[in-house]
């Protein structure tokens, strides 16, 4: 298929668009007249690592006839009726939410959640004729000093967020002598700055855009976080990188990059994939225990320094 002008709908959450790097660099790169469309929540990191693409930040939407294909790594019904009235000939991406009617060229998802999501995405990919490649290093420049990022939040749930950030981020910046930085959304200011009370020395960073937030992970020796947003981003900027699972699994999204490690309960229940659990703390997360998240990066960190 010849695609002039392609125009791409990235996922609409940071840790979907982080896992979906690699196909979206395999589009770029054959397609030199290829446009992003992103959420605004996102769109600022789409610059740092492909900084000569055209960016449409949605709200806004792409003008009529501007574009003759489409490639949707989004599953909602609104994303694909937007292509629809758009007036854009060859309109493609998966067949779910009743969006088939609105689409020239379907693919059938995956079912279940037993691979990788950024596998998703290069089925996608590959439904635009392409192949996913490698991703282009980051523009960032570093800022700021070494430092531990600690991401404790979870815009997805509870059963997402686990408790014992405060003690290993304490441990791991007393033994390498640097200050543990908690980042976040604004909504987390609260919870984060809580953490980071019984943690000495620590700072909480909620203001930070995608590209700030990058160059200061920059300067990381190492992540530590939920499985959200924010570990993926680090896991992709090469900051060695440990994620603890609790609904979710590390089968379906585990970080990906070049030093990571997941720790993940052994519980017949996990992984749920709910939001929220009727006990409180989620019995999955009460599982992971402090040492076994500590043994994690230290291991991490024995790695880092043998490849460095």
């Amino acid at each position: 298929m010849v695609m002039n002008r392609l125009l791409v709908r990235v996922p609409n959450w940071l840790g979907d668009l982080v896992m979906s790097l690699e196909s979206l660099s395999g589009l770029a790169s054959r397609h030199p007249r290829t446009t992003f469309w992103a959420h605004r929540r996102v769109a600022g990191l789409l610059p740092v690592f492909f900084p000569g693409v055209p960016l449409i930040a949605a709200p806004d939407r792409p003008g009529r006839g501007e574009y003759d294909s489409l490639l949707l790594l989004t599953d909602s019904f609104r994303s694909a009726l937007e292509g629809f009235t758009a007036g854009i000939p060859v309109r493609m991406g998966h067949s779910t939410q009743m969006r088939r009617p609105l689409l020239t060229r379907t693919l059938r998802p995956l079912k279940g959640r037993g691979h990788h999501h950024s596998l998703d995405y290069a089925r996608l990919c590959r439904l635009a004729d392409e192949e996913p490649s490698s991703v282009p290093a980051p523009s960032a420049e570093p800022s700021g000093s070494p430092h531990i990022a600690v991401f404790a939040g979870a815009a997805f749930g509870p059963a997402k967020r686990w408790g014992g950030f405060a003690e290993v981020s304490s441990v791991l910046s007393n033994e390498l002598g640097i200050p543990a930085v908690f980042y976040g959304r604004p909504s987390e200011a609260g919870l984060l700055s809580s953490l980071a009370a019984d943690v000495p020395g620590s700072v909480v960073k909620t203001d930070l855009d995608l590209p700030a937030l990058c160059s200061e992970l920059l300067s990381a020796v190492e992540a530590l976080g939920n499985d959200s947003g924010g570990i993926h981003l680090a896991a992709a900027l090469g900051v060695p990188s440990v994620a603890v699972f609790g609904s979710t699994s590390p089968e379906w999204t585990a970080p990906r990059g070049r030093l990571t490690a997941s720790v993940a309960p052994e519980m017949e229940c996990s992984p749920c994939f709910r939001r929220a659990c009727s006990s409180v703390p989620a019995p999955c997360l009460a599982s992971v225990k402090p040492e076994t998240v500590l043994e994690a990066c230290r291991a991490l960190l024995g790695r880092a320094s043998e490849v460095s």
